[in-house]
């Protein structure tokens, strides 16, 4: 794993495990009490305020398996998208098509929980059903599909107060100040589609050479340009600035190449962090912008998968990376099977475990 990255994914441990030491037990939902459980049952790190702090698991070494092994362990299944189930463009990872396939004829119940803002969230599904994964538009979660209710909470200048009842997090310290925003234009760098997202949340996309009326930026791929992304630091160097990151993925693998290798490259989360971190100067008293996240390991993405399944319901969260999906399933309180050469090469697999503190319950093969 890159410095880099590993510097993004353990920023996201401490922004989730900070919320819950500094949130009174009042200022918790019920459903948050029980986010920070998880991440102390699971983690050791988190205490819950006014309680005794929750012994850590015991730590076991995960044991690789076979989908037919587990599956009736589980009653729910929940799958990240691309460098899991498929790749760009009509490319699908040998063996995936035959697990979506299995789980649909033993009746359980499937989600596509992905970080992907390229679109809304019937597109996305419509797109994996071109490649054969029949997912229903209510079966498609994505971290787009979460901007509103931040959005919604931006412009009642409440967003600080419920970043864990919401799963966006911010880390400057500032946030608890925010004053309402009409949050109807932002500086947007991603995929042209991504401004199907933000058009549903009213948000308008300024031209590249522009600043919106409030400093507000919004990344949802890494398609920035040395031009764009001087643009959109001089934006976020302005006081009050705000960083909407709409997909935290740090890196992803791309396609493996025609003797199997798989490449990986920085995308969204990196080039939000670095923005974000370019951002900081004495106009802002060298805090750098305001940062928001949506989607994986965030909390607001989990209880969207919550709410859409039957209660009680036994879950498997099956994933290609530690720091989103295998973490983000202890936030939720789900097991997590990690597919193992895709965002994590086997060869770095027990280094990045130890250095993340980041453990899957199963290797899926």
């Amino acid at each position: 794993m890159q410095q880099f990255e590993t510097e993004i994914y353990l920023r996201y441990k401490q922004i989730i495990e900070r919320d819950c030491h500094s949130s009174s037990r009042h200022d918790l939902f019920a459903s948050d009490i029980e986010t920070c459980k998880h991440v102390s049952a699971s983690l050791g790190s988190c205490v819950i305020p006014g309680s005794d702090r929750e012994s850590p698991k015991e730590s076991v070494s995960p044991r690789s398996v076979t989908l037919p092994e587990i599956i009736d362990s589980y009653d729910a299944f929940c799958f990240d998208g691309y460098g899991t189930l498929y790749n760009r463009g009509s490319f699908v990872y040998p063996g995936a098509m035959e697990w979506f396939k299995m789980l649909r004829r033993a009746g359980k119940h499937l989600r596509l929980v992905t970080n992907a803002a390229s679109d809304v969230d019937e597109v996305l599904a419509r797109d994996a059903d071109k490649r054969g994964f029949d997912f229903s538009t209510e079966e498609t979660i994505s971290s787009g599909s979460l901007l509103r209710d931040l959005v919604e909470q931006l412009r009642l200048g409440t967003a600080a107060l419920s970043r864990i009842a919401n799963g966006t997090a911010s880390f400057s310290g500032t946030a608890a100040h925010l004053s309402p925003r009409k949050v109807n234009e932002v500086y947007y760098i991603g995929r042209e589609t991504g401004k199907n997202v933000l058009a549903k949340c009213g948000i308008t996309a300024v031209a590249m050479d522009a600043e919106p009326a409030e400093p507000i930026v919004a990344i949802s791929s890494a398609k920035d340009t040395p031009e764009t992304y001087a643009q959109a630091v001089k934006i976020l160097r302005n006081p009050g600035a705000i960083l909407l990151v709409l997909n935290s993925d740090a890196w992803a693998p791309k396609i493996p190449d025609e003797n199997g290798v798989t490449i990986r490259e920085p995308v969204s989360g990196a080039l939000s962090e670095r923005l974000r971190r370019d951002s900081m100067c004495d106009a802002n008293g060298g805090e750098g912008c305001e940062t928001f996240y949506l989607g994986k390991p965030f909390p607001q993405i989990w209880d969207k998968v919550k709410r859409s399944l039957p209660a009680g319901s036994r879950v498997l969260m099956i994933g290609d990376t530690l720091g989103t999906d295998v973490y983000g399933a202890k936030i939720a309180g789900f097991d997590s099977a990690l597919v193992v050469g895709r965002n994590v090469p086997a060869d770095e697999l027990d280094a990045d475990e130890t250095v993340l503190g980041i453990r899957p319950d199963w290797y899926l093969v």
